[in-house]
């Protein structure tokens, strides 16, 4: 990029020196201020990369590494979240093998009692399994909003990640510029 920009900086140069010198005595003065412009801005354009060059560089490789190390975290979270999920399916799974093994148990238990028994038992059984299909009912919903806010918090993550790689800086200023002037109004 260096090679390159130099390259073009010698050529501006000879070129504008050749138009200097074609142009003899008609409109001399003009051509060879040009030059000297072109040749000013040259100098300038090639200290500025130079001066620039290492701290954009490390400021992009920054922001990269913070990228990446959000995206890890994203990630962690998101096998946590799924985890958790896969636990909370086998403790829904495990809860309907203990309804169906208390449920037999208490079959085998009222068939020798009398009727009076047999029916608080039913009850209670049912009761049980009521209490417990709420119960399963309550964790599943509880693990489905967790999982619905983490996945929308994800979702806001990378949205804001990909935002902020889309938008330049005038892009930026222009909607935070927008946003102030929004609330301003609002207040």
């Amino acid at each position: 990029m260096l090679a390159g920009g130099c390259g073009l900086l010698v050529t501006l140069v000879f070129a504008a020196t050749a138009l200097a010198t074609e142009a003899g005595g008609h409109g001399g003065g003009q051509m060879k201020d040009f030059a000297y412009r072109l040749l000013d801005f040259g100098i300038t354009a090639g200290a500025l990369y130079l001066i620039l060059r290492g701290p954009l560089k490390r400021a992009l490789e920054g922001r990269q590494r913070r990228v990446t190390e959000e995206l890890e975290q994203a990630q962690q979270m998101q096998q946590a979240a799924e985890q958790c999920y896969e636990a909370c399916q086998r403790q829904l799974a495990d809860a309907d093998t203990s309804i169906a093994q208390l449920r037999a148990e208490l079959a085998a238990e009222s068939a020798g009692q009398s009727a009076r028994i047999e029916e608080q038992a039913r009850q209670m059984a049912e009761q049980i399994s009521r209490e417990a299909s709420r119960s399963a009912e309550r964790e599943i919903e509880a693990a489905r909003r967790q999982l619905r806010a983490e996945a929308v918090r994800l979702a806001m993550e990378l949205a804001e990640q990909h935002l902020k790689q889309q938008l330049g800086p005038q892009e930026q200023s222009r909607l935070i510029d927008a946003c102030l002037r929004e609330v301003e109004d609002k207040s």
